[in-house]
């Protein structure tokens, strides 16, 4: 605890005036565990931040514990409760909400992983909510807690009067597979749990870092200076997965400096799936569905849910899976009414749920297969773009990355061949959330990112004879020239490099504005997973991301043409969107220029699901589009900063 000694002195002898001076405060909120750190901004170095291991609750099996459970239970569904317990708070035998994380995604995640057993697991109310609340408000009802967790320690540390004169800064850790909507939601949600933007604290603020790169800022520069040998070195391909509670998500980089500073870039697109150690839990379920029929469907949730005595147990048994070549039966204690169970399967005077290794077996195997597979496509994508066998070390983070058995199958699979090491750093649950409070310290972050999806807008374009249906044929109302409605404009390539804060080009539009029409403009934004995005919007790999709302409410509508309709004064409002990518906030912003000035920005609403009626589309110039980065007509000059 020498860390958080220094922290404590350096805070105490701070001026209460001094803006500059900050705490950082990491934050992983996994799927089954949540872990939190900090750093003051006097400190330099990784081994100053603190993680913390003290967690309130009676349920905890240790004093000191990296991890809680992401669990929270209500007083309105609990006898003798008076306000919302949570992580090891909760105890076995209480109505309790966990997997939520899970909910903020809808959609099937990048690599196509999909557990197929989740829509199992909910329709058995494991992944229920509570009556009335949204998986939003319930994981911001979760972060609250967290977040005053992190101010209790934080109290004890410095004292009440000076935390409340220093600025927060929260670096939050979301899956790097999510969707656009799922980002946004994580975001939503720590908003509303008063990580920024509360009264009481106004210069707090929320910043977020994907899982996979918050690990490789701290597992890369802890072996770059742990002097353990085998050290990362320029040119090294560094594979990190992220394997949690709820997801893997794999992510490459290639080492390009590690000294005087580390200086490393995302070599390919990262791919993932809902494939962690949650699936395994599912695998549990569906098994003594199988085994004991409704015996087991209709024991009440508490008893056999994240959190009761029997998932408790079997996450030790999970845990430990590997560690012995011993071939054991595992008990587990569970009360069931069974009419003659089959001894081999269950011990009815003990109470026991009796599984064999070969069960785990089955249980673990067709999840590590998925993590097989998805590695294995990622060396081949890293390889591909660097012309070369780039990958050389694996890295395994997070809860499940601890598995025994997951480590020995991997190293059967790859270090066979003899280039590709399978490393697991010390405590590689914590990697994660000290990653993200050294992003916050010391600003490392790759040099570039690679884009997980293509993101674009649909437009029209002049009329190509013999290529173009008449079904999709429009006049353009400015020129009078036939033209072709639903093709795609590109703002950004899958797999496609991108700094910091990168501005797309400007993706310019023409409408006409009624007076008496909304000043509110709708815009829709789609993306596409596939490698060769298609030209058309209505292609079935196209999925619609959400809605951009520009408001031009509180703009001098003078500065725009006017133009006679039909007799009628119309104003042509003629502007360009720029999306924004790599913002630190984490989530896609927009920019919006008129006459070479930036004159607002916009917001993306994902809840809407809008015709394409509703949208305006931008006119093209009367010349096709001949590449990804062609402007439809003159476009605003290029700029690069909001």
């Amino acid at each position: 605890m020498a860390g958080a000694e220094d922290l404590s002195k350096g805070l105490t002898q701070l001026s209460l005036g001094v803006d500059s001076h900050k705490i950082i405060v990491g934050v992983d909120y996994g799927t089954t565990y949540t872990g939190l750190s900090y750093v003051s901004t006097e400190k330099k170095d990784i081994n100053d931040i603190v993680v913390v291991n003290t967690w309130p609750g009676p349920a905890r099996d240790a004093d000191h514990v990296e991890k809680a459970p992401s669990r929270i239970a209500y007083p309105n569904e609990n006898t003798d409760m008076e306000s919302p317990r949570w992580g090891y708070q909760v105890e076995p035998g209480m109505t309790a909400y966990s997997w939520t994380k899970l909910l903020l995604e809808q959609r099937m995640p990048l690599g196509g992983y999909e557990d197929q057993n989740l829509e199992v697991a909910s329709k058995a109310g494991i992944m229920k909510l509570p009556e009335g609340k949204t998986a939003v408000q319930v994981v911001a009802d979760f972060l609250t807690e967290i977040r005053d967790h992190a101010r209790r320690i934080l109290e004890k540390r410095i004292t009440e009067k000076i935390l409340a004169a220093t600025p927060l800064e929260f670096w939050l850790t979301i899956p790097a597979i999510w969707s656009e909507s799922a980002k946004n939601a994580t975001r939503e949600a720590a908003l509303l749990a008063g990580f920024e933007g509360s009264s009481d604290r106004p210069k707090d603020r929320i910043f977020m870092i994907t899982e996979p790169e918050a690990a490789a800022v701290a597992a890369i520069r802890k072996s770059i200076h742990d002097g353990m040998g085998d050290c990362v070195k320029p040119e090294d391909g560094v594979l990190i997965c992220d394997c949690g509670g709820g997801t893997v998500d794999i992510t490459t980089y290639l080492i390009s400096e590690t000294s005087p500073q580390l200086v490393f870039e995302e070599l390919c697109t990262g791919i993932g799936g809902k494939c962690g150690s949650t699936a395994i839990d599912r695998n549990l379920y569906a098994l003594m569905s199988e085994r004991f029929g409704n015996a087991f469907d209709e024991i009440p949730l508490k008893r056999k849910g994240p959190g009761s005595e029997f998932m408790n147990k079997f996450e030790r048994v999970k845990r430990d899976f590997g560690f012995s070549k011993e071939d054991k039966i595992n008990e587990l204690r569970l009360k069931m009414n069974l009419k003659d169970p089959d001894p081999t399967f269950y011990d009815e005077e003990e109470t026991f749920v009796l599984l064999s290794n070969n069960d785990l077996r089955k249980m673990f195997d067709p999840i590590i297969k998925q993590i097989i597979e998805l590695l294995q496509q990622q060396i081949e994508d890293a390889n591909r773009e660097a012309e070369r066998e780039a990958i050389n070390r694996i890295i395994l983070v997070g809860g499940f990355g601890d598995s025994y058995y997951l480590r020995q199958e991997l190293v059967k699979h790859f270090e066979s061949a003899g280039r590709i090491t399978i490393t697991v750093p010390d405590n590689p649950q914590s990697v994660i959330v000290r990653g993200a409070a050294l992003r916050g310290l010391e600003g490392i972050r790759p040099k570039t990112r690679r884009s997980r999806r293509h993101y674009g807008f649909q437009r029209w374009i002049p009329f190509r004879e013999g290529t173009d249906s008449e079904l999709d044929a429009r006049t353009d109302p400015f020129t009078g020239l036939k033209m072709v409605s639903g093709i795609m404009k590109w703002m950004i390539a899958k797999g496609e490099k991108y700094v910091d804060n990168y501005n797309s080009d400007p993706h310019n539009l023409k409408i006409l504005h009624f007076e008496g029409d909304s000043l509110r403009k709708h815009l829709l934004l789609f993306s596409c997973d596939l490698r060769d995005a298609p030209e058309r919007y209505d292609s079935d790999k196209i999925e619609h991301v959400g809605m951009i709302v520009v408001d031009f409410r509180n703009v001098d509508l003078a500065q725009f043409e006017k133009k006679k309709v039909n007799g009628i004064e119309t104003t042509v409002l003629q502007y360009a969107v720029k999306v924004v990518f790599g913002a630190e906030e984490g989530v896609l912003k927009f920019l919006v220029i008129a006459n070479d000035a930036v004159i607002g920005t916009a917001n993306i609403d994902f809840s809407q699901k809008t015709t394409i009626s509703q949208v305006h589309v931008p006119r093209s110039s009367s010349q096709p589009r001949m590449a990804q980065k062609s402007l439809e007509y003159r476009s605003p000059k290029k700029d690069t900063s909001p």
